[in-house]
């Protein structure tokens, strides 16, 4: 099958537009559900949809990001890849519902097991979406992609799961939510008819499938490992928790927690996505050809650092208020755990694109194994802050350092892995380290002008207030590093620089396109 040229201006437009826009709408979702359903409820779906996501990743065995990577792709490769994930989907299906008793016993909850049933639905609706949504990143047609993001995510999300959570159905509403988005993404993917879905259902033979699971099987090892990184403070929370439940907390707990992740994981989640998706696909068209790599990678890591540090650091600084403000008044005594945990998200961000880097050039051992020693610290970290009493804010400074650190060993690595010269892949970072310190003497001042506020009294206006100028001066320092660097936006691509500066005052357009 013929590969479409990577056409990374349009795509990242349209890419970027579906991941804010998703992200926006899970936000609100979140942010009213969380009014009208109990931490506890938060806490049960947290865990289950850890478990679920764990065994969602051998449930596909790669299949997805072999069917875009592959580059000689072949008709009797993706009916082999259909019909080899749909059994996969029917079979860990089932095995999830057999087990889920097992699991509840685990967790001491009762409540676990049924939600873990009817949510062991998405391995089937997921296993009936995998190729054709492969086949749309493959061909980079993310506006398509936008289309369906949208259609499943405001009538599964904000019809149907809040519409549930308003009438009183708790715990049961985000299940409802995340099966019907599930359901409607398959169908708008199938609807779409993305080129190679044709002829699906002809004979295969097990040599089309080895072939790609031998990739497959790589990125599955490596993304379970990713996924466990993620998700192993959740667990141990969780399960300490349940375990002494008149010291951890119980359900209560691992909901507060688990809320805290969830807000540190939104801008990830957005670059994350990208990454994922336009990069990957992008990356894998060009995995053999290095200098071109090595200028998409560069640019990609001097965008996200300008982005990301400077707002990781608003995010820290005024982590009660933003989580006050998202999440409600009976969540502010999750700020010292959200500010810890935002500390972390410009390593973690950044780690994400090293992560997309060799998926796409297939450098998954080296990587594994930098996965595998990061996710034994942190489980040694966290297990022994939980047992001394460090608490949540204990565990949140575990995740921080332990992602700092694999972020230092990561970048090192891929400087030598995209033969770079020394440190290369750190300087790339620069533009975002100017930004934070940039950033800090407007942060003082807010601070200072506006340092109290009541988010049960009549003050709520002045701390939506404060939330806006913070907002406000951070875009102000992305716009002076900018003005003053304009390649860290377009990566010296006078073309894209037209586009972007176009939407400027006419003055200042001229002056940077000089």
């Amino acid at each position: 099958m013929e590969r479409r040229i990577p056409a990374f201006a349009s795509s990242i437009r349209w890419q970027s537009a579906n991941v804010v826009s998703q992200v926006l709408l899970q936000l609100f979702f979140i942010m009213v559900l969380a009014r009208l359903i109990s931490k506890a409820d938060f806490g049960v779906m947290s865990i289950a949809l850890v478990v679920v996501g764990f065994v969602e990743i051998f449930a596909q065995i790669g299949i997805g990001p072999s069917l875009v990577q592959r580059k000689d792709l072949q008709p009797r490769h993706i009916r082999a890849a259909l019909q080899f994930s749909l059994g996969l989907g029917v079979a860990f299906f089932a095995l999830m519902y057999g087990t889920a008793p097992q699991i509840g016993v685990l967790f001491n909850s009762d409540a676990l097991v049924e939600v873990l049933r009817w949510i062991a639905f998405s391995f089937i609706l997921s296993s009936i979406a995998l190729v054709p949504r492969s086949l749309l990143v493959r061909h980079m047609d993310f506006k398509r992609l936008f289309a369906a993001a949208m259609i499943a995510m405001v009538i599964g999300n904000l019809g149907i799961g809040l519409g549930l959570a308003y009438a009183g159905y708790g715990v049961w509403a985000y299940v409802a939510a995340l099966l019907s988005q599930n359901a409607l993404l398959g169908l708008c993917f199938w609807w779409m008819r993305p080129p190679g879905t044709e002829g699906l259902w002809g004979r295969w033979q097990w040599t089309d499938l080895r072939e790609m699971l031998a990739y497959g099987g790589r990125s599955t090892i490596f993304n379970w490992f990713n996924y466990a990184a993620t998700k192993a403070d959740t667990v141990l929370v969780g399960e300490f928790a349940q375990a002494n439940p008149s010291t951890g907390g119980g359900w209560t707990a691992t909901g507060l927690y688990d809320r805290s992740a969830h807000l540190m994981s939104l801008p990830i989640t957005i670059l994350g996505k990208l990454g994922d998706s336009v990069l990957f696909s992008g990356m894998s068209a060009l995995q053999t050809e290095w200098q071109a790599l090595q200028r998409v990678v560069s640019r990609g890591i001097a965008l996200i650092a300008w982005l990301v540090i400077p707002g990781s650091l608003a995010l820290a600084w005024f982590a009660t208020e933003v989580a006050v403000l998202l999440l409600g008044a009976e969540y502010a005594d999750a700020g010292p755990i959200v500010r810890i945990l935002f500390i972390g998200v410009a390593f973690r961000s950044l780690i994400k694109l090293a992560d997309a880097v060799v998926r796409a050039t297939d450098q998954l051992i080296p990587a594994i194994a930098i996965k595998i020693a990061y996710l034994t610290g942190l489980i040694l970290a966290i297990s022994s802050v939980l047992r001394t009493g460090g608490g949540l804010e204990g565990v949140a400074w575990a995740v921080t350092v332990c992602t700092a650190l694999q972020f230092l060993v990561f970048y090192a690595w891929l400087g030598s892995a995209l033969r770079w010269k020394r440190l290369a892949a750190f300087r790339a970072t620069g533009a975002g380290w100017i930004g934070a310190l940039l950033a800090v003497p407007g942060y003082v001042a807010i601070d200072w002008l506006m340092p109290d506020w009541q988010v049960d009294g009549v003050d709520r206006w002045n701390l939506i207030l404060k939330v806006l100028m913070i907002a406000a001066w951070t875009a102000c320092v992305w716009v002076a590093i900018a003005l003053r660097s304009p390649a860290v936006v377009d990566g010296g691509d006078l073309e894209l620089r037209a586009t972007w500066t176009a939407y400027l005052p006419k003055w200042l357009g001229k002056h940077i396109a000089k």
